[in-house]
């Protein structure tokens, strides 16, 4: 039997690796949508663990990592457009 947030956590992970992934591409390339990029994709990870915490009953820590992923999105969208 699956887990019932198998999807959230699969989705969580993989974009973890992309970060790292993209991140450490982007460093090393010094492209800077890239970076924003994988900053984006980090905010979606967060997401997903606050969709995570919120359904299991963990609704103060869940409703703190979604204002962390909101802000860290709207830094990245802020960044974006100062280019």
């Amino acid at each position: 039997m699956r887990h019932p947030y198998e999807k959230f956590i699969r989705l969580e992970l993989i974009t973890l690796v992309l970060v790292v992934i993209i991140g450490l591409i982007s460093v090393f390339q010094g492209i800077l949508i890239i970076m924003l990029f994988s900053l984006y994709l980090l905010s979606i990870s967060i997401f997903c663990e606050a969709l995570i915490a919120i359904n299991t009953h963990n609704t103060a820590d869940g409703a703190k990592q979604f204002v962390k992923a909101a802000m860290l999105m709207l830094v990245t969208t802020i960044l974006l457009f100062q280019l």
